[in-house]
């Protein structure tokens, strides 16, 4: 007696799809993990790097001393 799903068997039909479906969920998981790393440390990073190029910015300015300056890195 054959069956629907004869031909299913093994690497010829189905087990390519379990095999397909493995990688895209694998990926899926990869790409999530990936996304909420850089998000989480990217935003962190940026804002830090952004408030040191202000003070940058004042001190050539002439707005804060160093010793302001100093006193505000440290801070950061």
């Amino acid at each position: 007696m054959m069956h629907w799903f004869d031909s299913c068997t093994g690497f010829q039909g189905g087990g390519w799809m379990m095999f397909g479906m493995f990688i895209f969920w694998g990926l899926l998981i990869f790409l999530g993990f990936y996304l909420m790393k850089n998000y989480i440390n990217g935003n962190n990073g940026s804002s830090r790097n952004h408030h040191i190029d202000i003070l940058k910015e004042r001190l050539a300015k002439g707005e804060i001393t160093e010793e302001e300056y100093d006193r505000l890195m440290k801070k950061l």
